[in-house]
């Protein structure tokens, strides 16, 4: 039987305003990704939004070992310690997605 891989992507709005806090946060959170499992899929900058008013301008794909690894990193102290620094980082609220393969 085959497993089915679960992802977790991320839209945001990357605040342009304010690079330090923002590569700061970068470099903290991927650590904690790692931690958990997660893998690095891939990252896109947005172009061009040619349709909707979304506004998302980074969208980022991990793959990690479960839904349960994703909801205890959540959860976990290291991952809401950076919780002041996530909103200077960003313009809005980062939406995170626990996805699976169609």
């Amino acid at each position: 039987m085959h497993e089915q891989k679960i992802y977790l992507v991320i839209n945001a709005v990357p605040n342009t305003d304010d690079l330090l806090s923002f590569q700061s946060y970068l470099s903290q959170i991927m650590v904690i990704f790692n931690q958990f499992g997660g893998i690095q899929q891939q990252r896109f900058k947005t172009l061009e939004q040619v349709m909707g008013n979304g506004g998302i301008k980074a969208i980022a794909v991990f793959e990690f070992p479960d839904t349960a690894t994703i909801k205890e990193m959540l959860a976990s102290d290291t991952f809401n310690a950076l919780n002041d620094l996530r909103k200077k980082a960003y313009k809005q609220d980062v939406d995170l997605m626990i996805c699976e393969e169609l």
